[in-house]
């Protein structure tokens, strides 16, 4: 009997002590794996939201059977002092430990998995009104099961809660997230629900109502997301006291996007059941929008910038933020890395319906690759390479809405009606005149194709100028006006600068990523020192002059100046400054080819000017040490070249002196040749 017991006894402790080595190396390795998810969501926060907020592990308390860590999640502003609150969030993690968590087993459930973790939202100082809202209940729980595999299958909730602070009122109808995530999100799937949000500050309202956000996706090797992303929304309205109520009901958004071999393909669909706009009726649209051959590298960007500047939107709701003119400059850089590959883009269809008709537009086009403008905003030609659109416009559908635009309270409904019916005709009438379509059956159908940079409309080639005076029309002269004064640049950026603010060039250089040191020439001027990155040369200085004690300056000088090994044939020198007007090269005293440019602010310059000009340097800079490297190499070739056939000619000049004669070990001269005598004929 007592050996029996005993034999017991040494198998509950074998047991116990292989279930607690167990259980404690799995916490170690569920430790290791915080850290890695850390590291991964703080990689998708950067790509979706900002670089500058971040998680980070506060405390780790590891124990045999479970763990307890603690994360914070910080949100920094610029407009933050040093003395203001830090906007952190704090979570807390309960960690059962597996691969059979004891919490488990206590309920009767015997299935290996690799940890249980249940999460909670802690007070900081600046989520205390929170939680004070919330009755001091976390506002954040969760509960996270991870398999062996590492696929972790999340259930969280967020509580509802009445914030008041200030003039700000925000009233959260409570949310829940069921996702399933793979390690380090490389794959994720899931669905996040809202139930209602209102926030007002008194001026501004915003009011969402039945949020529903679906995910599919999985990274690519460069970290894009490939998949399906599904958006919508019950209701959203948006109203100010110095702006129409916008209206929106039944919103529902769906991207897919697929990766073969570098190239992404794309599908976007878009339903508004109903759009509204000072309490009037605009109808239902659809938009199907179908995108191929775009490259991963250049989308890439895209979609993080998209992703940054849609929750920047939602951050700042009540007050949107507009896009500054760097950001505006990377749109159209990331564009311009898009249309590289040649992509192509259909519409089928955008349509719009109402009650009284339904008018729509179909689409496909080739695009192609097209050049910057000048200061990096807008393309210097068109993107279009082939185009095919044929536009459909219902007449009752522009009678309803040019009467529903003009209907006041109070107004003579007979008289409005006429109106609106021979305003109607009106823009019928001048788009036959234009020869913009056809009016047949109450649709006036328009097909416009382009081709070889020709526009045709309805198979006849025309300019773009009957389109733009049409579409003139249907806008007020006096919004128009408006729009004018408010897009007009500032008297600081539309003046023409009549010296030149180094700081101007500096925040040039600072914008397009170039990095740079200050010293000063032996006239005392200032002088950049660009670090010249790939663009070849050796050394890169943008000098000053003409500044003495004012801190701008008339003139500046921009200098490439490239390696000494590089010797440039005098030839191409000259041909490349035959072929560019705006810099000059020349060869210094250290046989060094230098590229240099003048910029001059005589008689004033704007800053548009100047970007403009700048960049053309450093695009110029790129393509001549292209070309020069192009150019010494064909040198060297034709050098030798012209070496193998000097030592072929010489080589067969010594093998003809040294051929051998009876007697002799040396060739007779031509005077002493023999010859035999001619024959008879």
């Amino acid at each position: 009997m007592k050996k029996r017991l005993i034999l017991i006894a040494s198998v509950l402790v074998a047991l116990i002590a292989a279930y607690s080595g167990a259980s404690l190396w799995s916490g170690f390795r569920i430790q290791e794996q915080s850290y890695a998810a850390v590291d991964a969501i703080n990689l998708h926060l950067s790509r979706t939201w900002s670089d500058q907020i971040r998680l980070a592990a506060r405390d780790y308390q590891r124990g045999i059977f479970s763990s307890q860590a603690s994360y914070i999640l910080t949100f920094p502003s610029k407009q933050d002092s040093a003395t203001a609150i830090k906007r952190e969030i704090l979570f807390v993690n309960e960690i059962s430990h597996g691969p059979f968590p004891l919490k488990n087993i206590l309920n009767g459930d015997f299935s290996a998995v690799g940890a249980l973790i249940d999460t909670h939202s802690a007070s900081t100082p600046w989520t205390e009104a929170l939680f004070n809202a919330n009755q001091n209940r976390p506002f954040v729980v969760g509960q996270t099961r991870v398999a062996t595999n590492g696929v972790a299958k999340l259930l969280w909730t967020a509580a509802a809660f009445d914030l008041r602070q200030d003039a700000l009122r925000v009233q959260f109808g409570g949310a829940q997230l069921k996702a399933e995530v793979g390690p380090r999100f490389r794959n994720r799937k899931g669905e996040l629900t809202l139930e209602a949000l209102n926030m007002t500050d008194g001026h501004t309202t915003i009011d969402l109502k039945g949020v529903k956000l679906e995910t599919d996706a999985k990274s690519g090797a460069l970290g894009l997301p490939v998949g399906i992303n599904k958006r919508e929304i019950a209701s959203l309205t948006w109203s100010s006291v110095n702006a129409p109520t916008l209206e929106l009901e039944k919103v529902k958004l769906r991207t897919e996007l697929a990766l073969d071999d570098a190239e992404v393909s794309g599908e976007t669909r878009i339903d508004i059941h109903s759009l509204s706009i000072a309490q009037k009726k605009m109808g239902s649209f659809k938009l199907g929008v179908t995108l191929d051959k775009l490259s991963d590298r250049a989308l890439l960007p895209m979609i993080e910038l998209y992703n940054r500047t849609l929750i920047r939107l939602i951050s700042h709701i009540l007050a949107p933020e507009p896009l500054s003119a760097a950001e505006i400059k990377k749109i159209w850089l990331q564009l311009h890395g898009l249309l590289k590959n040649s992509p192509s883009i259909r519409i089928e269809p955008l349509l719009w319906e109402t009650p009284a008709g339904k008018s729509q537009l179909t689409l496909s086009a080739a695009l192609k690759p097209a050049e910057l403008a000048n200061g990096g905003i807008g393309l210097r030609e068109s993107l279009i390479n082939t185009l095919d659109a044929t536009l459909t416009v219902s007449q009752p559908m522009v009678n309803a809405l040019v009467l529903q635009s003009m209907q006041t309270p109070g107004s003579n409904p007979a008289k409005i009606k006429g109106l609106a019916d021979r305003e109607s005709r009106r823009l019928v009438d001048l788009a036959a005149q234009l020869k913009l379509g056809r009016v047949q059956n109450g649709l006036l159908v328009s097909h416009f194709n382009v081709q070889n940079d020709a526009l045709r409309i309805n198979g006849q080639r025309t300019s773009a100028e009957p389109i733009l005076k049409l579409l003139s029309t249907f806008v007020p002269s006096a919004w128009l006006a408006n729009q004018a004064a408010a897009g007009q640049v500032g008297p600081d950026e539309a003046s023409a600068l009549q010296h030149l603010d180094p700081s101007v060039l500096a925040a040039i250089l600072s914008d397009g990523d170039f990095t740079y040191q200050e010293s000063r020439d032996a006239d005392g001027d200032l002088v950049l020192n660009v670090a010249p990155s790939d663009l070849g040369a050796n050394k890169i200085e943008i000098i000053f002059s003409g500044c003495r004690k004012d801190p701008t300056c008339e003139d500046v000088l921009l200098r490439a100046t490239y390696p000494t090994n590089q010797t440039a044939p005098l030839k191409f020198v000259n041909d490349w400054n035959l072929r560019n007007r705006w810099a000059r090269v020349f060869i210094n005293d250290l046989n060094a080819p230098v590229l240099e440019m003048d910029i001059s602010a005589y008689g004033g310059i704007g800053q548009d000017a100047i970007e403009g000009m700048v960049s053309t340097f450093f695009k110029l800079v790129r393509e001549f040490s292209i070309e020069l490297k192009a150019a010494e190499k064909a040198a060297a070739d034709i050098a030798e070249k012209a070496a193998a056939e000097k030592a072929a000619a010489e080589a067969a000049a010594a093998a003809k002196a040294v051929t051998p004669e009876s007697g002799s070990s040396h060739s007779p001269s031509k005077d002493t040749l023999q010859t035999d005598p001619p024959k008879p004929n």
